[in-house]
């Protein structure tokens, strides 16, 4: 059995009554999320149905919630259903291909819908990866602007460099899915290929603390903090924990990080981050609101990007108020 025949099977096993009431179809929506978003790899443009299922339960969310429904169990399923979908994002963009641009200029969607730009999204973080592989500085301008064009003309000609970006789409791949023996295995491989990227030795450091490899990962810290100014450290600190799933040192490193560089937005990303993934998001947001204004006056464009991407997420998990129902006293 594929994985397309698995997910088929699993959602006709969860399938009971048809839905009488907008409520029941809610929570039948959300079902049908949860399998799916679980389920994604090697299902092909089955994903696409994911987007379009979004769309239609936060619509019946938000009539109910207008409505004078307490919908927050499902407002607290759909946050889980999010949360999953973001950090397996490129699972979800590998697998819709071009399917998922051609969908959305069919549809057109608002942005603040962020599930329909998710190619934009992986899109980014690669981008920003690939620069500071290539260069740094001053550099990094030109390269944005020519990154296109260079993936296009140049890269396939480089192997090294063309084995180094397959390889950083799979190192994305096993950290969504958390198959961190696998993502070790890359990230070695990336340190062979490219010994002088600090990144690597972090974010392998933290992925051989969850596998309980204490001497590899402190040998690895030790090299990560003779190559990297404390701030920077413990700003790719902050990623690699949030990366593998250690939030709550994620946090403190992202505070250690704010702490050393307080005009840094990618410091404050990441203490937002940290916050949203412990579930504070009245801390998330005002972390991330700091983080956009420091972005914005500094021209980083792309981070600037993710950040309002990450707000206007979190903005729809705040729960509207619910209208008090109050009834007439007689006379």
């Amino acid at each position: 059995m594929n994985a397309r025949e698995r997910l088929i099977r699993l959602l006709e096993a969860s399938a009971g009554q048809p839905p009488r009431t907008p409520a029941e179809r809610a929570r039948a929506l959300l079902s049908e999320l949860e399998i799916r978003v679980a389920n994604m790899a090697g299902t092909g443009d089955e994903v696409l149905a994911i987007p379009r299922l979004l769309d239609e339960v936060e619509t019946l969310l938000r009539d109910l919630e207008a409505g004078g429904v307490d919908v927050k169990p499902e407002r607290t399923r759909l946050a889980s259903i999010h949360g999953m979908l973001e950090q397996r994002a490129a699972i979800f963009v590998r697998e819709a291909g071009k399917g998922l641009a051609a969908l959305r200029a069919q549809v057109q969607p608002p942005r603040e819908h962020w599930w329909w730009y998710l190619d934009e999204i992986v899109a980014a973080r690669r981008r920003r990866r690939l620069v500071r592989l290539l260069a740094g500085g001053a550099a990094v301008v030109l390269l944005l602007v020519l990154l296109g064009w260079f993936i296009q003309s140049r890269l396939p000609q480089d192997p090294r460099l063309r084995r180094i970006i397959d390889l950083e789409q799979n190192l994305d791949t096993a950290l969504a899915e958390g198959r961190l023996t696998e993502a070790a295995s890359v990230l070695e491989e990336l340190r062979t290929l490219d010994p002088e990227n600090p990144e690597y030795v972090v974010t392998l450091a933290a992925v051989y603390e969850v596998l309980d490899r204490p001497d590899k990962a402190a040998g690895l810290w030790t090299e990560a903090e003779q190559r990297l100014p404390p701030d920077r450290l413990a700003v790719r600190r902050a990623q690699a924990y949030l990366d593998v799933g250690l939030v709550d040192r994620a946090l403190d490193a992202a505070r250690q990080a704010v702490d050393l560089a307080p005009e840094d937005p990618e410091a404050f990303y990441y203490l937002g981050s940290a916050y949203e993934a412990k579930g504070d998001i009245p801390a998330a947001l005002q972390a991330y609101e700091k983080a956009s204004r420091l972005a914005e006056a500094q021209d980083r464009v792309e981070l600037l990007a993710v950040i309002r991407v990450r707000m206007a997420y979190l903005m729809q998990r705040v729960p509207l108020p619910t209208p008090e129902v109050t009834q007439e006293k007689g006379p």
